[in-house]
């Protein structure tokens, strides 16, 4: 009755619980909205995710084993919203030193300013998962930034994680899932002496047969 909603508007008495979950599945404003991303939504973005769409080449490193090791791989993103994309490196195989399975990566993440922030998971070992955020460089050909991880249990892993963008046009008449990428310490090192003011780089810079 108005009465009621009356003295639950003025403080006066609390809703019951099913009330509060029927306001909060109506406005979006429950605890689920904003364990979707709804605080970096506040942020405005500076350009529209559809930018980011296509193939990259990214690059970081990982401990394995008490060593440092590389991962290379090419990942594509696909624009989800004007500010949400999703990102996978299925095709070609991902290269992953010292890994019988190479990391897959399925990716989220969105747009706040110029920077890309979200989470990812491997796919081939569950085990690991994280988070990310990346700036994203003016022109929207480098990205670079960081993720975190799984060390173990009690352990948080972090690194450096930097995104080259491929030239669409080198791979159009390739079937991506017979190409072998080169050595993953090699395409790191071509990737991480990559600037802005560099073009894309093209399918032959990375694949193993060129």
């Amino acid at each position: 009755m108005p009465g009621t909603v009356a003295r639950w508007e003025e403080g006066a008495a609390v809703p019951p619980g099913d009330v509060l979950l029927a306001a909060d599945a109506v406005t979006g404003d429950g605890p689920d909205a904003r364990a979707a991303g709804h605080l970096l939504e506040l942020v405005p973005h500076s350009f529209p995710a559809e930018a980011l769409a296509g193939p990259w080449v990214t690059c970081y490193q990982f401990g394995h084993g008490g060593e440092v090791h590389c991962h290379a791989d090419i990942a594509w993103i696909t624009a989800e919203s004007g500010r949400h994309i999703r990102a996978a490196n299925h095709q070609p195989e991902p290269r992953s030193e010292g890994r019988a399975s190479p990391f897959r990566n399925e990716i989220e993440a969105q747009l706040a300013g110029r920077h890309l922030a979200g989470q990812w998971r491997n796919t081939s070992d569950t085990r690991y998962f994280g988070s990310l955020q990346l700036a994203v460089l003016p022109g929207e050909t480098v990205m670079e930034g960081y993720y975190t991880g799984v060390g173990s249990d009690i352990q948080v892993s972090t690194g450096c994680w930097k995104w080259v963008r491929l030239e669409p046009d080198s791979i159009a008449d390739t079937g991506l899932a017979a190409v072998i990428l080169r050595e993953p310490a090699a395409i790191y090192d071509l990737v991480m002496s990559r600037s802005q003011n560099d073009a894309p780089l093209t399918l032959s810079d990375v694949r193993e047969d060129a």
